[in-house]
């Protein structure tokens, strides 16, 4: 019996021994299984945080869109916002021709008259003209196929429009080279190359300006009049007649009844009677007598005038005068201070 107990025993210690090797062997067999799921897990992920490749196959190119996009831009205007070439190439401009030439841009049409300006002799070679500013230019307009338009014709913008876009920049609301320069500068994608003309024009500014103190003049009063078909006008400090050359660049002092009635007010003009002109004289009158106006000089009520009786008269050159643009003004400050001072 001892015998028998001795081999159950014997046969029950083998079979816990096996057991625990089996069990072990099936730990390590889930083990094994567990880690292999980890490792596969690890390499479907591991693109994820791999080190930067060159294979640029699964870039995209700039859309078409995005294209577009970058070369147009939004300019605001009276009309609204207006997406206009980032770098226009056929540019028609009514009004405003001088300011693209500063740039080193040349237009492809403009009105002949600005074509014309003494003071853009040989750089406006090549420019059609595209006529008046009214309804007859829209057809030559047409035929050049601009890209952009700029104009000071608000009538026109319908009509414009629908060539090319259209910004309209209305003759009130220009008259100071700073801001206007800018406000083109701006247009052109050209801001810096604004600041840097500007610069030099200060400079030209103030060396005129301590000319004009050599004349001694600072107490004397000036005033801008001009005659027009049968009506008479008295200029302010704004786009007419070298008025921002004069009053606002050159600091002439005009009489306190211009100062009050137009620049103090806002005005760019004031129209008058001749009856009443020697209330606006000055101690110094320039003159403009343009578009067929009849002036009488040898008038008593002209020869009354004290700047008439001292010689003070300096009638203008319409071809300098007329012109408002910076490269004008500039103009316009050399011949102002010729004018006074040959009346000493």
């Amino acid at each position: 019996m001892f015998h028998t107990l001795q081999s159950f025993y014997r046969r029950a210690f083998l079979v816990g021994i096996i057991a625990i090797v089996l069990t072990v062997i099936a730990a390590c067999g889930n083990g094994n299984a567990d880690q292999k799921e980890v490792n596969e897990a690890s390499n479907a992920t591991g693109s994820q945080h791999s080190a930067p490749t060159n294979d640029t196959s699964g870039e995209t190119e700039p859309s078409s869109e995005d294209e577009a996009q970058s070369s147009t831009r939004t300019f605001h205007t009276i009309k609204g916002d207006i997406v206009i070439p980032a770098a226009p190439q056929r540019v028609v401009t009514q009004g405003f021709l001088p300011y693209f030439l500063l740039f080193d841009i040349k237009p492809i049409g403009a009105p002949y008259w600005e074509i014309e300006y003494p003071h853009l002799a040989g750089l406006t070679d090549g420019i059609e003209d595209i006529g008046q500013i009214d309804g007859g230019s829209v057809e030559k307009i047409l035929s050049l196929q601009p890209d952009l338009i700029v104009t000071v014709a608000q009538d026109m913008y319908e009509q414009y429009s629908k060539i090319a876009p259209t910004v309209v920049i209305p003759y009130e609301s220009i008259g100071d080279a700073h801001k206007d320069l800018r406000l083109f500068g701006e247009l052109l994608g050209k801001e810096a190359e604004a600041e840097a003309w500007l610069e030099d024009f200060d400079q030209k500014v103030e060396s005129s300006k301590q000319e004009l103190q050599t004349l001694n003049m600072e107490n004397e009063t000036f005033s801008l009049i001009g005659a027009f078909d049968k009506t008479y006008f008295i200029y302010g400090d704004g786009i007419y007649r070298g008025g921002q050359a004069m009053y606002k660049y050159l600091g002439l002092k005009p009489p306190a009844i211009i100062q009050e009635q137009v620049m103090d007010a806002g005005k760019e003009t004031l129209e008058i009677s001749m009856e009443v002109i020697p209330d606006y004289a000055g101690d110094h009158i320039f003159l403009d007598v343009s578009n067929g106006a009849v002036f009488d000089e040898k008038s008593a009520l002209w020869n009354s005038i004290p700047a008439v009786k001292n010689n003070r008269v300096y009638r203008l050159n319409t071809d300098i005068f007329w012109p408002y643009d910076p490269l004008a003004v500039e103009m316009q400050l050399d011949e102002v201070l010729k004018l006074l001072k040959g009346s000493q």
